[in-house]
């Protein structure tokens, strides 16, 4: 469905695969097809507390087992034309958030040309320079936050040197507009955000970290890839221990080589992993050594009961102090830092976010998995109960 050119396989276009997959599955995942859906998921996430959206737009390039590259949604051979619609899609994502929200930019949605670009490590093509630019100088001017998202092997290299280059030119000043994407799921995450992180203390600009563990696993280089999940748990707390301390990353302190500026989200769904990240910032706070306050989100309909509990968490915390403020500055006495909690939305017609839904559906299978071993344990203890003895 997310390829298919035929009208019978387009949930957009057949209204009877339409009335099952959006309801069933769009609607859980997705903000909306259009303005009026997304302001009102969008409205509907504030009012539950949280301190603002992320809202991607859903159109994306993957890449098929036999290397061909496959758009979601619509597509056109000039690619002028794929260009200015991924352009104009993210203008229209800002239109749709307000202060201090993020957008998401997914760069394979500019078109085959630019996802061949990526693949071949080449270097961006004019009209892309001038679409990011653009998109970029209007979240400026709303004072909104933008990430690039990661997305396959084959593109990222490309995406990250990309990305740095605007880096380079938006996080200045002590400021960060720019989000790059580490994928903690990747034997090389550590070692690539080294290099990021010596790459912005050198030449002065600061760098910005959207922190995951990473959704790709299903159709990506599975040797890149940590052997268990352990071992990606393992390196996702790492990093998130070793950024908000300033330890082991290569500045040690000594000649002259002070912790560099750095902003962080952490997106996750993991309960224990985020509950460690949230002692480490109190822990530190309290230590007058927090590096950084980080961010934190979700993705719309995926532990909403997590993000819900962080934001009771932000709530106690405010209460518990006369003068609360989400600042990485935690050298006044009394001062408490409270993070703020953010969803991720995702919008576009149903075909463009079918990847999207699809990739959704391989990372409910561990919470599934979850789910029946809690069910399993349950049912025993109730055989147990009604019976005196186990199964």
């Amino acid at each position: 469905m997310a390829y298919s050119k035929s009208p019978l396989l387009n949930p957009d276009a057949n209204p009877v695969l339409r009335a099952v997959v959006k309801p069933l599955f769009y609607d859980q995942f997705c903000a909306g097809t259009n303005q009026k859906e997304v302001f009102k998921t969008r409205d509907t996430i504030r009012r539950l507390g949280y301190a603002g959206v992320i809202l991607c737009y859903g159109k994306e390039i993957q890449i098929s087992r036999s290397k061909k590259l496959k758009s979601t949604g619509n597509e056109y051979t000039d690619q002028a034309l794929e260009v200015e619609q991924w352009k104009e899609g993210n203008l229209r994502t800002l239109d749709m958030v307000g202060e201090g929200d993020w957008i998401g930019l997914k760069l394979t949605g500019a078109g085959p040309g630019v996802a061949n670009a990526l693949m071949n490590n080449q270097d961006p093509p004019p009209g892309f320079i001038d679409a990011l630019d653009a998109i970029c100088q209007k979240a400026k001017s709303q004072n909104c936050r933008l990430w690039v998202d990661a997305e396959q092997q084959v593109f990222q290299v490309s995406i990250d040197r990309w990305t740095i280059d605007f880096m380079r030119k938006y996080n200045t000043n002590g400021t960060a507009l720019v989000y790059t994407t580490v994928q903690a799921y990747l034997k090389a995450s550590r070692d690539k955000l080294k290099y990021q992180l010596s790459l912005a203390a050198a030449e002065n600009w600061t760098l910005a970290i959207k922190l995951v563990r990473g959704a790709y696993i299903a159709n990506d280089q599975r040797e890149k890839i940590h052997d268990t999940k352990a071992h990606t748990d393992e390196s996702y707390n790492g990093i998130v221990a070793d950024v908000l301390s300033g330890q082991n990353l290569g500045f040690s302190g000594s000649a002259g080589q002070s912790f560099p500026k750095i902003a962080l989200f952490l997106a996750g769904h993991n309960p224990e992993t985020v509950s460690k990240a949230w002692d480490l910032i109190q822990e530190h706070s309290a230590k007058k050594e927090l590096k950084v306050l980080p961010d934190f989100g979700q993705l719309q309909g995926m532990a909403d009961v997590l993000g819900c509990r962080l934001l009771q968490k932000c709530d106690d915390l405010k209460a518990s102090s006369e003068g609360p403020t989400h600042s990485d500055d935690s050298s006044k006495k009394g001062e408490v830092v409270v993070p703020e909690v953010f969803k991720c939305l995702t919008w576009g017609s149903m075909q463009e976010c079918m990847q999207y839904l699809l990739r959704r559906l391989v990372e409910n299978q561990s919470g599934a998995d979850r789910m029946r071993d809690g069910l399993t344990a349950y049912r025993q203890e109730l055989w147990r109960r009604w019976f005196g003895k186990s199964i």
